[in-house]
C-alpha cells in the first residue's frame, strides 16, 4: 500500500508543479493582455481559479502525507517519546477529522456544480468545485497513511 501511495505521490507533486506553471502564464497573459492590449478573455479567467484551487487541494493533501501541514508542536519537544508517539496519533486523527469534515461539507458544491456554469464561457463550475472533494478524500488518504505510519514507528520525525 506504501508504494502505491509513494506513486500517488510523486504523480500528485507533478500536477502540482504543471498546474503552478499554467497558472503562472495565464495570470502573465492576463495582466499583459489588460493593461497592454485592453482586452481580457473570458477562458483565461475561469482557468485561473481552477488551477489555483486543484493546486491548493492537491497541495495540501502532499503536505499532510509530508507532515508539513500546519500543527502547534510547542509543547511536543517537552513530552516523554511515549506521548510524543500519542501527539502524533492524535494530530493525525484531527487532520483526518477534518478532511473529512471538508469532503462531507464539499458534496453541496459539486452537485451545485453539476448545474452552476461560468457566467462568461459557460463552463460546467464542477470541474472547479470538484477540487474540493477530490482534494479533500485525498487529504483523507495521506492522514491514514500517516496514522498508519505513525502507529507503526516509534520515531517517525516529520
Amino acid at each position: 500500500m506504501t508504494k502505491l501511495i509513494d506513486l500517488l505521490d510523486k504523480a500528485m507533486e507533478k500536477i502540482v508543479a504543471l498546474l503552478c506553471v499554467i497558472l503562472l502564464l495565464c495570470l502573465f497573459v492576463e495582466v499583459v493582455n489588460r493593461y497592454v492590449f485592453f482586452v481580457s478573455w473570458p477562458e483565461i479567467q475561469f482557468i485561473i481559479p481552477f488551477c489555483f484551487l486543484w493546486m491548493c487541494m492537491i497541495g495540501a493533501a502532499l503536505a499532510v502525507r509530508r507532515g508539513q501541514h500546519f500543527e502547534v508542536d510547542l509543547l511536543q519537544q517537552f513530552l516523554p517519546d511515549a506521548a510524543k508517539k500519542i501527539h502524533k496519533v492524535i494530530m493525525q486523527l484531527s487532520v483526518l477529522a477534518a478532511g473529512a469534515v471538508i469532503a462531507w461539507s464539499s458534496i453541496s458544491f459539486v452537485n451545485l456544480g453539476l448545474i452552476k456554469k461560468n457566467s462568461a464561457t459557460g463552463i460546467p463550475m464542477i470541474y472547479i468545485y470538484a477540487s474540493l472533494l477530490v482534494g479533500s478524500i485525498l487529504i483523507l488518504v495521506m492522514a491514514l497513511d500517516r496514522l498508519f505510519a505513525a502507529e507503526g514507528a516509534p520515531s517517525d520525525d516529520a
